[in-house]
């Protein structure tokens, strides 16, 4: 069995600070609790190497107008993992879980605008996937509040005919009549987050 690493006082100090600042002086959390800067540098290595923290940056989708949907699915119990993979690798999913209830998935996605939603949910993967029996939708309605999320970049390869889930923007008829962006891991994409080559 693999120790478990506590947040302890200093721990939960480190934790704190990152939140507030989004970075990390050591010499100042060191002062907090009375420990030299090289300790505390040592407490957020491990922190990083036992994956209790993934540094990482977050977008603010307020800000840039993006839109967050969520999605709970029934997924039958064959295509799960099948399922899992393709998510995985969607440019417009944030993350997805397995969850215990009526519903056994759900996933949180983005999209430019409402008419790049609309396709999502008529025309691509996100809920028309073989082995998905059941799904409700729901659209974020607009926030006071900032909205912080994680966009995987690294799915924006923008390079290839297909998408990751194996569609075709150029044939879809959302795409063609300007009512959608296409997917960012597309070739095709022509909305604001298109890479600039």
């Amino acid at each position: 069995m693999s120790k478990k690493l506590k947040l302890d006082k200093i721990n939960l100090t480190i934790l704190s600070s990152l939140i507030e600042d989004g970075k990390l002086n050591y010499s100042k959390v060191g002062r907090k609790v009375n420990l030299s800067h090289v300790s505390i540098k040592n407490r957020f290595e491990n922190l990083v190497k036992n994956q209790i923290i993934k540094p990482t940056f977050l977008l603010n989708f307020s800000k840039l107008d993006l839109k967050l949907g969520l999605i709970l699915l029934e997924i039958d119990s064959q295509s799960l993992e099948t399922l899992e993979k393709t998510y995985e690798t969607c440019p417009r999913v944030i993350n997805y879980f397995r969850i215990i209830g009526q519903y056994n998935f759900v996933v949180i996605f983005f999209a430019e605008n409402l008419k790049t939603f609309e396709t999502i949910l008529n025309s691509c993967m996100i809920y028309n996937l073989k082995g998905i029996k059941k799904s409700n939708i729901f659209i974020f309605s607009e926030t006071t509040n900032d909205l912080y999320f994680p966009i995987n970049f690294k799915h924006f390869t923008q390079s290839s005919e297909k998408t990751p889930c194996g569609l075709c923007c150029k044939d879809c008829k959302a795409f063609i009549s300007d009512s959608c962006y296409g997917c960012p891991g597309s070739k095709y994409y022509n909305g604001p987050l298109k890479i600039k080559k």
